[in-house]
């Protein structure tokens, strides 16, 4: 494959391209303005690598940059501040705590909460619209179908991803998604659910249908482009977002079946062994973009302290985020996994600091390769993995048919953490089970928000560890008030806001 898209220089390009890619005029307005035409643009698979930069920069995670379309500075989704798409699938959960955010913490926030300079996943509604003219221009070009093909189903795999994660958070919203409109100024309502739905389906099942498209790219230089694991595991996200479980259990096993992925035989190293075989997508990190996420762990005063049997040492950090010790003592003894987390720790005075004297909750580290006092490294980051498939498929054949044949595959994750077989429950015995152990397999991957709500209990949680303002309105996020009123009523706000 000539060209090849070296994924670790893609995020230190994305200031310099980015100005040339099409941009949009304003939140609610996905009007496309370009320097290059159809006539110009998209004749080399170089061109088709320079479009993707900008869609790519949605994932980034890094701090986040200015879009030149508004010259309003945005977060990035996964990165570690906590207004992002990521953090805030975890801070508004019971697996990850912190008090820099009053309103997430509290469930006290409404539609002006998220408005203004891009705090709000729901900027990224622009990128849709960005996906949309790269696809059309894709489909349009004069280059080989080989090498088309494979760019096409990569494009349409990012125009879902970004979709999902603006339905997951705000539902169904007023994405433009016809080429033929990207240019019009007028306003369009909200999609009805169905309709929003089966955009993201078609665009995943084209992508899943592409010979072109590699299964994965572990171990390869095009690390940390979208291939067909990625598209897999987001319709199964999908079908499992809307309880749809034979299509999850399907979806599910089809992955499995592929050969392509397997369990690592060891649960710290999923975080310290670059694209192994567990994982299905991570966000690429370099030293030009590093990984903040350790940084805002630490307490002020660390000096050092045992992952499992790693130790840990630099100084100290800005002590935002931590693991409740309600969800650390989830974990069950001698379960494995804990060897990822740091329970306690030496201070830079000396002094032996735990859960009774000082430390507020555990430091969920997860990357426990890291070396030096940071405050970033060079890691990447995370994102679908492999035993998430074998818990998602477990789940769905229960709500089908009970656990009989469930066992199998969260059995599987069991063993590896070092933990008893689960066996004998009933259906909702299994259901809680399964919840609790998608909690401390996936912790610290921003699932957890995503798997209350799927089980009923996101509202529940909240109430239980204080935060009283919680209501099912919170399920979803409010539509920005900026959207809302430069709408003008086209645009409906999510219910109870």
């Amino acid at each position: 494959m000539k060209n090849k898209f070296k994924s670790r220089l893609i995020l230190t390009a994305i200031l310099s391209i980015f100005i040339i890619v099409s941009s949009c005029e304003d939140e609610l307005e996905s009007k496309v303005f370009s320097d290059l035409t159809a006539e110009n643009f998209f004749e080399t698979e170089k061109d088709f690598n320079a479009a993707l930069v900008a869609l790519y920069s949605s994932f980034s995670i890094d701090w986040g940059a200015e879009d030149p379309g508004v010259g309003i500075w945005y977060a990035n989704l996964y990165n570690a501040n906590n207004r992002t798409y990521l953090m805030r699938s975890m801070l508004t959960t019971d697996e990850l705590w912190n008090d820099w955010d009053a309103d997430i913490l509290n469930f006290t926030w409404g539609p002006a909460t998220f408005s203004g300079t891009g705090a709000s996943a729901y900027s990224r509604i622009r990128y849709v619209a960005r996906a949309t003219d790269i696809i059309d221009k894709i489909e349009k070009s004069s280059v080989n179908d080989l090498i088309k093909n494979r760019y096409l189903a990569e494009a349409k795999t990012l125009r879902a991803w970004l979709m999902y994660i603006l339905y997951d958070f705000f539902g169904p919203v007023n994405a433009k998604i016809n080429p033929e409109t990207l240019s019009d100024t007028d306003i369009i309502p909200r999609w009805p659910d169905e309709t929003y739905i089966g955009v993201i389906e078609q665009d995943l099942v084209d992508a899943i249908n592409t010979e072109e498209l590699p299964e994965k790219y572990n171990g390869t230089g095009d690390w940390g482009r979208a291939p067909k694991g990625l598209s897999r595991m987001l319709l199964l996200k999908l079908y499992m977002h809307k309880k749809e479980w034979a299509k999850a259990e399907e979806t599910g096993k089809a992955l499995i079946n592929t050969g392509a992925y397997a369990l690592q035989p060891d649960y710290q190293n999923i975080f310290t062994t670059p694209s192994n075989s567990e994982l299905i997508y991570a966000i690429v990190s370099n030293d030009a973009v590093p990984n903040w996420y350790m940084q805002h762990l630490f307490p002020g005063g660390y000096a050092q302290g045992f992952a499992g049997d790693r130790l840990i040492e630099r100084g100290g950090g800005w002590y935002g985020y931590s693991m409740p010790w309600e969800f650390y003592d989830k974990f069950e003894s001698g379960d494995l996994r804990t060897n990822t987390i740091i329970s306690e720790y030496t201070n830079s005075g000396g002094e032996l600091v735990d859960r009774n004297n000082g430390l507020r909750g555990a430091i969920p580290l997860k990357y426990t390769s890291i070396e030096g006092n940071g405050p970033d490294y060079a890691i990447d980051w995370v994102i679908y993995r492999y035993a998430d498939v074998l818990l998602s498929v477990a789940e769905a054949i229960n709500e089908q048919r009970g656990p009989s044949d469930a066992y199998q595959y969260v059995n599987q994750v069991r063993d590896r953490a070092g933990v008893a077989p689960l066996a004998g429950l009933s259906k909702e015995e299994f259901r809680n089970a399964i919840l609790d152990e998608r909690g401390r397999e996936l912790f610290g991957e921003g699932h957890r928000r995503q798997d209350l709500i799927r089980h009923g209990k996101f509202i529940e949680k909240a109430i239980e560890r204080g935060a009283t303002s919680a209501s099912p309105k919170h399920i979803l996020f409010p539509i920005p008030s900026d959207v809302i009123l430069e709408g003008n009523g086209i645009i409906e706000q999510n219910p109870g806001y």
